[in-house]
């Protein structure tokens, strides 16, 4: 009995050593062959350079939605934390003057009227760091799987020439279609979302605060997280382009349009004081010298 094990087992080591020549012949069918078939030649070339384009074109496609949420979720920080900034002065100022009524003769005081400001603004903050992390290990996951290994089973079309040949750049196109298409309906889904969750982060800090002392806002005449707010209508005017977006087009204007915005607002986080107290119209026509629609979109 030992005899005829020892035998099955050295069958299929031959016969899996013979298995892995084969597919390693195979693999090269096409750069071996006959230089009669030219055309093939050409056309195994040819999607070969098809493929490793589609592949370029993929990591350029994961990076470029990379950098356009980090624009975007740069901008909301910086426009949230200067709203914030905004709402919890007028706090400290309107107790200056007298208690915050809530209309119903109950006085609150200045530490629970701060810690229900506090509370409330910690949404945006977490809603930031949560998109930024999800959207970045969606995409770096999203990995190219494609095998360009796999157009050799085009080499059964031979002696046929023109149908190996065509079945070749098929195989290509038909890779870079896939994949590409995939990931762009991500982005598009993502960004979306993303920004939609973003928008309404914002809009419930004000929700959010009235529901623990109506009308708020009014008593302390702040715009802060409101519609007459001028850091929210930036906010609002980039999420309009983000969405508009059309990355299977890639007709993308966000991260070009945004970008020396950005770039600007964060040089100026690290300039003094005093130069952070410019108001925003200002800033926003600083980085006209760079992008002009910018300011053309807010004040049109």
């Amino acid at each position: 009995m030992m005899p005829f094990m020892s035998k099955l087992c050295m069958s299929l080591v031959v016969l899996f050593a013979l298995i892995q020549l084969y597919q390693c012949t195979n693999s090269n069918a096409f750069l071996k062959m006959d230089k009669k078939y030219y055309l093939v030649s050409e056309a195994y070339n040819m999607a070969k350079n098809l493929f490793n384009q589609g592949r370029n074109n993929y990591i350029s496609l994961k990076s470029k939605s990379l950098k356009t949420i980090d624009t975007f979720l740069d901008l909301v920080y910086i426009m949230n934390d200067e709203m914030s900034k905004e709402l919890r002065s007028a706090v400290l100022k309107f107790y200056k003057v007298k208690y915050l009524h809530d209309f119903t003769n109950y006085i609150i005081s200045m530490e629970e009227m701060i810690e229900i400001v506090e509370h409330c603004l910690m949404d945006p903050m977490e809603k930031l760091e949560q998109i930024r992390t999800q959207f970045h290990d969606v995409i770096k996951n999203f990995q190219d799987v494609r095998n360009f290994e796999s157009v050799n089973k085009c080499h059964k079309e031979l002696p046929d020439e023109v149908a190996a040949a065509h079945c070749l750049l098929h195989q290509a196109v038909l890779f870079n279609e896939t994949m590409q298409e995939s990931l762009v309906t991500i982005v598009e889904i993502k960004t979306r979302q993303h920004a939609q969750d973003m928008n309404s982060s914002l809009y419930n800090v004000q929700t959010c605060i009235n529901n623990f002392v109506p009308k708020f806002f009014e008593q302390l005449m702040l715009d802060a997280y409101t519609d007459r707010c001028g850091y929210l209508r930036v906010v609002n005017a980039s999420i309009a382009d983000l969405v508009r977006d059309k990355w299977r087009g890639n007709e993308t204007v966000f991260p070009e349009k945004w970008s020396p915005l950005v770039r600007l607002l964060k040089e100026k986080t690290k300039q003094p004081i005093s130069a952070l107290e410019e108001p925003l119209h200002l800033t926003l026509f600083a980085a006209n010298l760079s992008s002009q629609d910018v300011v053309r979109t807010l004040y049109k």
